[in-house]
């Protein structure tokens, strides 16, 4: 009996192996025909999480939000003469000599504190902070650089995410509907635009914004985006470009990318009547 059971497990841990070894394998495979280019793009989230993080060191360094206006947030400092940071939701920051200011002592949350400013207190140190003023330029610039320092990572990872969240709109959404509005409405910045009436000027106006995208990783996004719409839109309609039109915008992009000079018929487009 024992020996039965003994032999049923060291089947049921061959046939488990095996079938680990399979999915594995099976992976395996998987893994390598996935291209190994990798887009991450970042949400509203992200962005948000990644600026906290810089709000947190400001914290640390005994910074608190004072005002927030137009998508830029402000910054003091307990410490009167320390800079004031000026922080931009475009994710960069400015610091500046902190101007005079009333602010008594107390829990900033209490409005009593105020009561300090009450005469005869109105013009004293206990209402008024006057040493971003009166602080010189050295000891303004040491303390402006521990800024720097304590959020330089943070800042540069906020950053990132914006852009990167930036990008994935644009490639997404603003790209395709540029391109869509120049080929079926002839109008490439907007409704007070010349329209483009000729569908050729439409299609040198598309192959011109292909040629013309910066020779960077943001501009390869663009361009590929733009010749996707290139060879299933404008090539499979009725009217595509001509191998010139095509040859020309090639030499005219600064980047070595290159436009295939496809026959329309093998992408299934209606083929010319003879």
């Amino acid at each position: 009996m024992r020996s039965s059971s003994l032999a049923a497990s060291l089947l049921l841990l061959l046939l488990s192996g095996s079938a680990a070894a399979e999915e594995e394998a099976t992976s395996g495979g998987s893994d390598a025909s996935t291209p190994s280019e990798e887009m991450v793009v970042f949400g509203d989230l992200e962005v948000a999480r990644r600026r906290q993080m810089v709000i947190n060191n400001l914290t640390a360094l005994g910074y608190r939000e004072h005002r927030r206006k137009d998508g830029r947030s402000i910054f003091r400092p307990s410490t009167p003469w320390k800079p004031s940071v000026l922080m931009d939701d475009d994710a960069y920051i400015v610091l500046r000599r902190t101007p005079v200011r009333i602010d008594p002592p107390g829990d900033k949350d209490n409005k009593l504190r105020y009561l300090w400013c009450l005469p005869p207190f109105t013009i004293t140190a206990a209402c008024i902070q006057v040493g971003g003023q009166l602080i010189s330029k050295r000891k303004l610039g040491h303390a402006k650089s521990e800024v720097a320092r304590a959020t330089d990572y943070e800042l540069r990872m906020w950053r990132e995410a914006v852009i990167a969240k930036a990008m994935a709109k644009r490639v997404n959404t603003e790209v395709p509907d540029l391109l869509s509005n120049i080929w079926e409405h002839g109008r490439a910045d907007g409704p007070d635009a010349p329209v483009l009436n000729g569908v050729a000027e439409r299609r040198a106006a598309i192959l011109a914004l292909w040629s013309s995208r910066s020779c960077t990783p943001e501009g390869a996004r663009v361009r590929a985006v733009i010749a996707d719409f290139f060879q299933y839109e404008i090539q499979r309609s009725e009217t595509p470009a001509t191998p010139s039109e095509i040859a020309k915008s090639n030499a005219a992009n600064r980047c070595g990318a290159t436009l295939p000079e496809t026959d329309p018929s093998r992408l299934d487009a209606p083929k010319e009547p003879e």
